[in-house]
């Protein structure tokens, strides 16, 4: 009996064996929008109500400022991870991804005191300093480690949402020009 459940292993292990999912080997289903698709078209929208608000600049509206589609894209890829060949793994390449997403969104970021004078100063501090905060602790502990690797990667795409946050104050008040989505759209 024990040979035939290590031959069963080794059979459906060996298959998996450096097999390392990266998310654009994920599967791609048709009626799931991709990140690399979905963040571009949110920010197109986001320019867009930019260049149609009369008071760009100078004056803002509220509603203008809006990071919660970052978080549905973001859950987008964590999804297709999650149903991928290798998900553990293709989890923990996306929570790299969008690290260095979020690394190279707080590098672009001017400090605040750049920002000074300007309308929105005092709301560009506050976001610049979420956005290059820390974590008050471990938001994943006590997971399983499965668990735990989906966590982190959701715990990446608020940190990148923070720091697309601290950008869209940045770019209404006219400090940060647009920005190639589709080049901080890739993840891989």
């Amino acid at each position: 009996m024990v040979p035939r459940v290590a031959a069963l292993m080794i059979g459906l292990l060996l298959p998996m064996a450096g097999h390392a999912q990266s998310w654009a080997e994920a599967p791609r289903a048709d009626h799931v929008q991709r990140f690399e698709h979905c963040l571009p078209e949110q920010m197109e929208a986001f320019e867009t109500r930019l260049r149609g608000d009369p008071g760009y600049g100078h004056d803002w509206r509220r509603d203008l400022f809006n990071v919660h589609w970052v978080q549905h894209c973001g859950y987008l890829a964590m999804g297709i991870c999650e149903v991928s060949s290798n998900s553990l793994i293709c989890q923990r390449r996306l929570r790299a991804a969008f690290d260095d997403r979020a690394a190279a969104m707080r590098a672009l970021l001017p400090p605040p005191e750049e920002v000074e004078g300007l309308a929105l100063s005092p709301l560009y501090g506050q976001v610049w300093a979420v956005a290059h905060g820390t974590n008050a602790g471990d938001d994943c502990a006590g997971e399983t480690y499965r668990r735990t690797l989906w966590c982190r990667s959701f715990q990446a795409v608020l940190k990148f949402e923070e720091a697309v946050w601290a950008w869209q104050v940045a770019r209404l008040a006219g400090v940060m020009g647009p920005l190639d989505w589709d080049e901080m759209s890739g993840l891989e």
